[in-house]
């Protein structure tokens, strides 16, 4: 089975929760995503082996048969086959709101997944494209990607252990204002942004935004937007080779030595040895995984 790659271009206003915007089946070359995707993805191996590494990770995670890479939109990744041309990857990208995201489990975090088979979510992907590019029915699309999100759930739930990514989250605890502010502090990390100037943005006070980001992420909005930009700018530093650390300090938004000072309290070295260790890492792996 191969599937050509289609999308989809439907209007916002589409009243379902998730709307799907790419499907297909292709060989996986090397893919680089500093800025992540539009949308967020569900990346299913056919066969071959293929490696992830995603924002926050010093390590590759390798996917297999039966192994589905959960990645939120925006979420800077990248992914290559383990021997080149030899990984067929499915995939699917859809669009959804952040509540119902939260719903289901999906939120600002990647995850693997491991599955007992992979052939039903494959099967309900091919169905998803049939219902894709020139004879797009958003409803009909809508409800297969449904459908493969329940089987996705169903098999990893087997073990009455399910992992994190899909466990329902309390309600209470996740703060659609909380997901919108931080979903903004993430688009714009590179500016300076002040408590005032977010809390402006998403019509609370100061003290009630506070409040909301404690309950959702158990942080307040400005240590979240540091958290933020220390990883982005930890992955930078694993990815970005031909950028100085003063670079890569500005590109998140953050002055040179504050930049410095933060990394090493949270990462326990500075920016440029971290950046020599991991490269160690990376060739250490790379020649284990050979």
């Amino acid at each position: 089975m191969k599937l050509g790659l289609r999308s989809n271009f439907s209007p916002e206003e589409h009243p379902v929760p998730f709307t799907v915007y790419t499907v297909g089946m292709e060989q996986q070359g090397v893919l680089s995503r500093m800025e992540g995707f539009s949308a967020h993805q569900l990346l299913i191996t056919v066969s071959g082996r293929g490696r992830a590494h995603l924002l926050g990770q010093n390590k590759w995670d390798i996917l297999e048969e039966n192994t589905v890479l959960y990645v939120p939109a925006g979420f800077p990744n990248e992914y290559m086959p383990v021997v080149e041309g030899d990984w067929l990857l499915a995939f699917v990208s859809f669009h959804g709101s952040e509540v119902a995201l939260a719903s289901w489990g999906f939120g600002d975090a990647s995850s693997v997944l491991s599955v007992r088979s992979a052939d039903r979510l494959l099967k309900l992907l091919k169905s998803i494209w049939l219902h894709s590019g020139p004879d797009y029915d958003a409803w009909a699309a809508s409800e297969q990607l449904f459908a493969l999100l329940t089987e996705l759930r169903k098999q990893s739930c087997e073990d009455r252990s399910p992992p994190e990514l899909l466990r329902p989250l309390p309600e209470a605890s996740r703060s659609p204002t909380a997901l919108k502010a931080a979903k903004f502090l993430q688009d714009y990390m590179h500016r300076d942004i002040s408590i005032s100037h977010l809390a402006e943005q998403v019509g609370y006070s100061q003290k009630q935004l506070t409040r909301l980001f404690l309950q959702t992420f158990q942080t307040t909005p400005l240590q979240y937007l540091r958290r933020v930009r220390l990883k982005a700018g930890q992955l930078l530093l694993e990815t970005g080779e031909s950028m100085s650390i003063s670079q890569i300090a500005l590109r998140v938004g953050m002055e040179p030595t504050y930049f410095t000072r933060e990394f090493r309290r949270v990462y326990g070295v500075v920016p440029g040895k971290y950046r020599l260790q991991y490269g160690r890492e990376a060739a250490a792996q790379t020649e284990t995984d050979a």
